[in-house]
């Protein structure tokens, strides 16, 4: 599981700018953390998806979002996966080859091809209509063990990305907050200057 704190001291800002209207202090609130929780599930796929060799459908598949509600002020994203086949990347050969000299793999975007550095060396097989990279655990043909790399909520976790999001996140709250008071604020003075 990840973990991603966003600083909220800029929804304190609501109860200040709101004082003379009360009533909307809970839906504007709830309204900013909605809005930047959706836009940070939007970021975390887009940041992780940049990095590494992975589908923004396979980041959201591993989120889960509680959204705030006026009665209750608290909202979360949270990231939750197994750790990945390395068969799920861009890798080489694409099926088994008695020829092949190494099984190579693409999980970062920016770091190219590696070599699978395994003893004995490991191997491309389709087993259970399913294609998976394997090695050997001894001298025998079996037993096997898939091979497997970094899970979705680590990739989120990575100390880089992790920071773009936050930022990225903290940036959207304070203008989240900002729009909630002025359309709050506006909407009210209209009303008095109409009625």
């Amino acid at each position: 599981m990840s973990d991603l704190y966003i600083d909220t001291k800029e929804l304190k800002q609501i109860t200040i700018e709101l004082n003379k209207l009360p009533k909307q202090i809970p839906q504007a609130t709830a309204a900013a953390l909605n809005r930047t929780l959706d836009f940070t599930a939007t970021r975390i796929k887009k940041e992780v998806t940049a990095e590494y060799s992975v589908k923004s459908s396979d980041v959201s598949k591993t989120l889960k979002k509680k959204r705030a509600s006026r009665s209750n002020l608290y909202a979360y994203i949270e990231s939750k996966g197994h750790t990945l086949s390395l068969a799920r990347f861009p890798h080489s050969p694409r099926k088994y080859s008695k020829r092949a000299k190494a099984v190579k793999v693409k999980v970062k975007k920016s770091g190219g091809y590696k070599t699978v550095n395994t003893q004995p060396k490991a191997f491309v097989q389709t087993m259970n209509n399913a294609t998976n990279i394997w090695k050997r655990e001894g001298p025998g043909r079996h037993p096997v063990t898939m091979l497997r790399t970094l899970s979705i909520p680590q990739m989120i976790s990575n100390e880089g990305t992790m920071k773009k999001i936050q930022d990225a996140a903290a940036k959207k709250l304070q203008e989240r907050v900002n729009h909630e008071i002025k359309w709050r604020l506006d909407k009210a003075a209209s009303k008095k200057g109409g009625g």
